[in-house]
């Protein structure tokens, strides 16, 4: 299995170099105001407007100008996405069997269209730069997402990739999870993944054994692991619907 990603926030001493050399000032220097007192030496009104009128016109864009562009923000430019996973508790358990959770890993297998997009088409996406800014980007949105679901309270430690030769490949995303006691009936989201219209196919990934969910205390082996889950296979999306759902109970 290939770690993609390892370290959380405080953990990785590159990520913050890299975060820094990332980002780009904007700031400029701000001009004196008391030096701008030429603007009130002008008593011709037309003047002024004209100026004002021609200053606006070369500053604002023209929307039916083809070459003219505004830029957006927000989740309108994603390509990425996400699998909505919810954690429950067995009928069966009769305590809390997520009591004690430090860490949990999630692990989705690829459908075709994924496997295709990480191995054929866009295989800079499984381990080139390209791969790691989508990742370090969602590392803090997977747990923070706007989704309208409640999340599980986490910070994600980590990404794993496996693509093995002759089979699906399978991706696992590991939370640290931060209050143990409102992880029932809450929400992971699984990715970040290409949305459709990347990956140019229904990108989609499943639960395939009870070890694909597995919780761990901050020593030795799992506590708990799914027992069963309803709607095994979940389309990458911007939204928490269609969630794949996973009774947990205790590891014995």
């Amino acid at each position: 299995m290939t770690l993609i990603a390892a370290c959380g926030p405080g953990k990785n001493d590159t990520e913050d170099d890299s975060s820094t050399e990332s980002s780009s000032s904007t700031s400029s220097g701000s001009a004196d105001p008391t030096e701008s007192t030429g603007a009130t030496e002008s008593t011709d009104a037309t003047e002024s407007t004209d100026a004002t009128d021609a200053t606006a016109s070369s500053t604002s864009p023209n929307p039916s100008d083809p070459g003219t562009t505004t830029g957006t923000t927000g989740p309108d430019e994603d390509e990425f996405g996400f699998i909505c996973v919810e954690l429950v508790k067995a009928e069966s358990e009769e305590s809390d069997p997520f009591a004690g959770t430090a860490t949990i890993y999630l692990t989705l297998e690829y459908d075709s269209c994924l496997n295709d997009f990480y191995t054929v088409t866009h295989p800079e996406y499984a381990g080139g730069p390209e791969g790691t800014a989508v990742l370090e980007e969602w590392r803090d949105r997977l747990c923070s997402e706007p989704v309208g679901a409640a999340l599980v309270a986490c910070e994600v430690d980590g990404f794993e990739q496996n693509i093995p030769d002759g089979a699906p490949a399978q991706f696992t995303v590991v939370y640290k999870a931060l209050d143990a006691a409102q992880i029932d009936g809450h929400t992971l989201l699984w990715g970040p993944a290409p949305l459709a219209e990347l990956a140019g196919c229904e990108p989609k990934a499943r639960l395939t054994t009870p070890v694909s969910v597995l919780g761990f205390p901050e020593q030795g082996g799992p506590l708990w692991q799914a027992q069963s889950w309803e709607n095994p296979i979940g389309l990458v999306k911007s939204e928490a619907s269609g969630c794949i759902r996973v009774s947990v109970a205790k590891n014995l």
